[in-house]
């Protein structure tokens, strides 16, 4: 049987857990040449850019192609997060201003090269959803999650539901479904709505809010970097710490190390 993956969020986890989680494989393989245990570590680590820097860092690539490397992975997620919280974005806009969710799928859309489903399968999938509410959902709560790791054709089905349900049942009917979204961003956005906040003020949270989670992710992305480059190349523990307190806020320190 597989093993499970750990459960490891680069984007909700603070800057100083990122620091902490670097530093105790600095402790699980002290000065040693032999990085198996780092190997073994990216094999059960859920967390997609932290195991692609397992898989890079610790092989017979150049200090340069792992930063390269690095950067582009960072880049390239980080535009998909992008793309994620936008649609987030227009979906709880949407929801506040009762939205026909066919103009959703439309604004939906727009940031796609090609839609990741069909626009008519999104809206008759939307609806079968709309359909488990209120009471026969139990058992299928995933069906109604929100998050920026998933795959793109769920996540805009789940944001058409979400679009579908206000305009059927009001957005204070959304109210029930918060604990069932896993996203941060969308969820206090959707609070925001639901508790009647006026729809400009929203606005300007959801833009201000995400341009501070993705440069807070890009900090992230660039410490654990440099962090997995120190202990490939065996930089003493003291050393590797302050180099992670660079990235940290003034005054911040490391969590649990």
């Amino acid at each position: 049987m597989a093993e499970a993956k750990h459960d490891f969020d680069l984007l909700e986890m603070p800057v100083e857990g990122v620091a902490a989680y670097w530093l105790s494989l600095k402790k699980l393989v002290g000065n040693k040449r032999n990085f198996k245990a780092i190997h073994e570590e990216a094999q059960h680590t859920s967390e997609e850019y932290i195991r692609y820097l397992l898989q890079i860092g610790f092989g017979n690539f150049s200090e340069d192609t792992i930063r390269t490397m690095a950067k582009v992975k960072a880049q390239t997620m980080q535009s998909a997060m992008e793309r994620k919280f936008d649609c987030m974005r227009i979906a709880v806009l949407d929801v506040a201003t009762a939205e026909n969710p066919h103009r959703s799928i439309a604004k939906l859309y727009a940031d796609f090269p090609q839609p990741p489903v069909p626009g008519d399968k999104a809206i008759k999938y939307a609806q079968e959803l709309l359909k488990l509410m209120p009471d026969k959902y139990k058992g299928r709560e995933h069906f109604f999650n929100v998050g920026y790791r998933i795959p793109e054709e769920k996540l805009i089905v789940a944001l058409l539901f979400y679009v579908f349900y206000a305009r059927h049942q009001g957005k204070d009917a959304c109210q029930r479904l918060l604990p069932l979204i896993s996203s941060a961003y969308f969820r206090d956005a959707l609070s925001m709505v639901v508790d009647g906040f006026d729809v400009p003020f929203v606005r300007k949270w959801l833009k201000k809010h995400k341009e501070a989670l993705l440069k807070d992710m890009e900090y992230k992305c660039a410490m654990s970097t440099e962090l997995c480059v120190g202990i490939a190349n065996r930089l003493d523990y003291d050393d590797l710490h302050t180099m992670a307190r660079a990235y940290l806020p003034s005054g911040g320190g490391v969590q649990g190390v």
